[in-house]
C-alpha cells in the first residue's frame, strides 16, 4: 500500500529532550517525501504558534494539528479550529477549583494565558511550549475562543490531578474531558477533537484511506491516531499504553526514532516493502 501521508508528534517523539531535532537530514527527506507526493503533518497538543517556529523553512506549505486536534490548519489555510463557547467556558471556570487558578493554562486561539498567580518556576516550564502566552488578572475577562484548558502539575501530581478531573460534572457531561500529554501537564481537550480528528479531516481533504497513513507517537493523547491510521509507530520511549496498541516501534527520540521510520518509508523497507 503506497504512504501518502506521514504524521508526527513533537514532544518525545520527532524533538530530542532538548527541544531540536535533525534539521539537515530532516529537509533532506522532506524534499524526498515531496517528491513521492507523501504529505507531512505535525500533530501535537501545543500551540499551533510554536509549532511553525520548528519549520521555519516549510511551515507554509505542510499541515499541522494543534492543540491536541482542536485546531487544525494546511499550508497556511484554517481547516478548523473547535471551541467552547463562552457559556462553557464560564461554567468550567466556576466548576474547577480555585486552588488550580495559579496552574492552568487557557489555550486561545489568540494566545495562550495564565493568571499573574502563577509562580515563576511554572511560568519558565509552561513558556517553554506556549510561543505566545499573556499574563493575566482575570480568566473570566478574556476576550478569545478558547479550545482546551491545561494544568501544569509537580511530577507526583498528575495521576491526583486527571483523577480530580475526571470526577468533575463537565466531565460527565462530556463538554471536556482530560488527557494526559506527558511532561507533567494534564489537558482538559473538547471530547472527540483529538489528533485522530485532525488528521481525519486532512485524511478527506486529501482524499486519502487511513490504511495510506503512517503516525508516530510517544504519549497517552497519541493514541487515537496510532489506532486509527495503517501504519502506527511508538518510539522506544514510549509510554507502555502506547506501545500496547501501536503495531510498530522505532528507536527513541535521541536516536532520532522519527527520521528512523521515515527513512523505512523512503527506502521501501519492511513494513513498506
Amino acid at each position: 500500500m503506497t504512504v501518502k501521508i506521514l504524521a508526527v508528534d513533537m514532544d518525545g517523539t520527532f524533538l530530542n529532550s532538548k527541544k531540536q531535532y535533525n534539521k539537515a537530514r530532516f529537509l533532506k527527506q522532506y524534499e524526498q517525501l515531496k517528491q513521492n507526493n507523501i504529505h507531512f503533518v505535525v500533530a501535537s497538543g501545543n500551540q499551533l504558534a510554536k509549532l511553525v517556529t520548528y519549520f521555519p523553512e516549510i511551515n507554509h506549505e505542510i499541515a499541522f494539528i494543534a492543540e491536541n486536534g482542536a485546531h487544525v490548519v494546511d499550508a497556511g489555510q484554517e481547516i478548523a479550529f473547535a471551541h467552547l463557547s463562552q457559556q462553557q467556558y464560564v461554567e468550567i471556570l466556576k466548576a474547577i477549583d480555585s486552588s488550580y487558578i495559579s496552574t492552568m493554562v487557557i489555550c486561545g486561539k489568540k494566545s495562550a494565558y495564565v493568571h499573574r498567580s502563577m509562580n515563576a518556576e511554572d511560568y519558565a516550564k509552561v513558556a517553554r511550549y506556549f510561543e505566545k502566552l499573556t499574563v493575566v488578572d482575570d480568566f473570566y475577562a478574556l476576550d478569545d475562543l478558547v479550545c482546551k484548558i491545561t494544568f501544569t502539575a509537580q511530577e507526583n501530581e498528575s495521576f491526583a490531578i486527571f483523577e480530580h478531573f475526571q470526577k468533575q460534572s463537565f466531565v460527565a457531561d462530556k463538554v471536556l474531558v482530560p488527557v494526559s500529554s506527558g511532561f507533567n501537564f494534564i489537558d482538559l481537550i473538547l471530547p472527540d477533537q483529538h489528533k485522530a480528528h485532525g488528521l481525519n479531516l486532512l485524511l478527506q481533504k486529501w482524499q486519502v484511506e487511513p490504511n495510506q497513513v503512517v503516525a508516530i507517537g510517544d504519549n497517552n493523547n497519541d493514541m487515537q491516531m496510532i489506532k486509527a491510521v495503517g501504519y502506527g509507530f511508538a518510539v522506544e520511549n514510549a509510554v507502555e499504553a502506547l506501545k500496547a496498541v501501536a503495531p510498530y516501534t522505532t528507536v527513541n527520540n535521541e536516536q532520532e526514532g522519527a527520521l528512523e521510520v521515515i527513512d523505512l518509508v523512503l527506502q521501501h523497507q519492511p513494513p513498506f516493502a
